[in-house]
């Protein structure tokens, strides 16, 4: 009788076991994981997408499907889970790295994560969600990622950092890339009661072109500074806002401005003036000196820390992504990563997909800002 008993007992524990074992196999909540984090399913599926979506713009016959394809010399398909899976093994980069600089997260920055994260799910969360990813995986594949990756940036390339960028080559780096100016302009165009543009009659346009010719004039004989000019404009056109615009950044085709307008610019010296017709609008442009900003502009923590990351941005990420690629302590659930493949998103996918592939670029973008005053 023990013994039928001793082997009733060993078979329920024998089962139990197998239970045990089956369930742990079959566990796809969890991508990767060591001591110190868990990388849920989510994560990776998040990063499969963003790699899908990102693949998409790198082939060049759009009449073949993407899966169809090679992207550097790679068939897409493996392209994009080997770039998912990188980018799910930054996680654990990034971990360390801040245990290694002795970083954590600020009350207030995880405040924002929070708020960042909600604002996003709230765009993308219809598209993500259908493909299994949760938004405490969105929230720690982007928004906590990218302020780890922000944060860690600043520490090594900022004012004491291993990798300190001189106080000289900023102070150079921002003189020689950097434009600072000012205007007032007035379109050449105006809205009828339908809601239609009209452009404004030739003699109106003639009498545009004399008004901003003698502000131009009187600024160059110093009669007149931009502020005083854009004044006299904003009274003879009634206007109620302030007329006078300023910036100081890099003026390239991604900071918004027309070609013509950056052109312009580009042809001045500092401290002129000129008055021109620009992309429909006619204005007053002063060209300033540059130099005259460095010390403010250097001064503001977070307009350094953008000049850093144009500087140093892309040796930064190239070099994560190395260790990303390189990435072995961690334990990979590789039956809950191959059960999912980029043919999951060949459907065709709604507006909202394109809000969240925008998402990310923002979320990246972060890392890789560019410093702007208006």
């Amino acid at each position: 009788m023990l013994k039928t008993t001793k082997k009733v007992v060993a078979a329920v524990l024998a089962v139990a076991m197998m239970a045990g074992i089956t369930a742990c196999k079959s566990d796809k909540s969890w991508a990767m994981k060591n001591d110190s984090l868990t990388a849920p399913i989510g994560v990776y599926i998040y990063n499969l997408y963003n790699a899908y979506q990102s693949a998409q713009t790198m082939v060049t016959d759009t009449s073949k499907p993407l899966l169809e394809q090679k992207i550097d010399g790679k068939d897409a398909n493996t392209y994009i889970k080997e770039k998912a899976l990188d980018a799910t093994k930054s996680l654990f980069v990034m971990n360390d790295k801040m245990k290694e600089l002795g970083l954590s997260l600020t009350a207030d920055e995880t405040k924002s994560i929070s708020s960042n994260t909600d604002t996003q799910w709230a765009q993308a969360s219809s598209t993500l969600e259908k493909y299994g990813i949760s938004k405490a995986s969105f929230n720690l594949a982007y928004s906590d990622y990218y302020t780890k990756y922000q944060k860690v940036f600043t520490a090594l390339y900022g004012k004491g950092g291993k990798k300190e960028v001189p106080e000289a080559d900023l102070k150079a780096y921002f003189e020689k890339n950097y434009t600072d100016f000012s205007y007032f302009l007035k379109p050449l165009y105006s809205s009828d009661a339908s809601g239609s543009t009209v452009m404004i009659t030739k003699a109106e346009q003639a009498a545009l072109e004399k008004e901003f010719n003698n502000y131009a004039a009187d600024i160059k004989a110093g009669k007149m500074t931009m502020q005083q000019a854009a004044d006299a404009f904003k009274t003879s056109s009634k206007q109620t806002t302030e007329q006078l615009q300023s910036g100081t950044e890099i003026l390239d085709s991604a900071s918004g401005f027309p070609d013509d307008f950056i052109s312009l610019l580009s042809s001045m010296k500092a401290g002129e003036v000129k008055a021109a017709e620009i992309s429909g609008t006619y204005l007053v442009v002063m060209k300033n000196d540059i130099t005259k900003k460095t010390t403010e502009q250097l001064g503001s923590e977070s307009t350094r820390n953008a000049i850093l990351a144009q500087m140093k941005g892309k040796e930064y990420s190239d070099e994560l992504d190395k260790e990303a690629a390189a990435y072995t302590k961690i334990t990979l659930n590789q039956q809950a990563i191959d059960s999912y493949k980029p043919s999951m998103f060949e459907t065709k996918t709604s507006s909202a997909a394109a809000v969240s592939s925008a998402a990310a670029a923002s979320a990246a973008s972060t890392a890789e800002s560019t410093a702007s005053s208006k």
